[in-house]
């Protein structure tokens, strides 16, 4: 059985949701609004060629960090990121 590559993965995945996050918010002063869309939507096509199992698993990981997380703006929005960049759900 091989290793996989990355034993940790939340960092990972607090980073996609922070970038996901920055550029959903980010004014026309600090990213050109095209460019922000064009760069969500690299970002959640390469997210959706994933494993039916691994976009379950993704989907499961942003509601595990939506419940511990104490800042209301935040936890919404990772709640609903799996539904916004159309995850499969179970």
């Amino acid at each position: 059985m091989t290793k996989p590559l990355i034993q940790n993965y939340v960092p990972l995945i607090h980073g996609i949701i922070n970038a996901l996050l920055f550029l959903e918010s980010a004014g026309p002063d600090e990213v050109d609004p095209d460019s922000a869309v064009r760069c969500m939507e690299n970002i959640v096509s390469s997210l959706l060629v994933l494993e039916k199992s691994d976009q379950l698993a993704l989907r499961s990981e942003f509601e595990k960090i939506a419940e511990i997380e104490q800042e209301p703006s935040y936890k919404k929005f990772v709640r609903g990121l799996p539904d916004m960049i159309g995850l499969a759900s179970p």
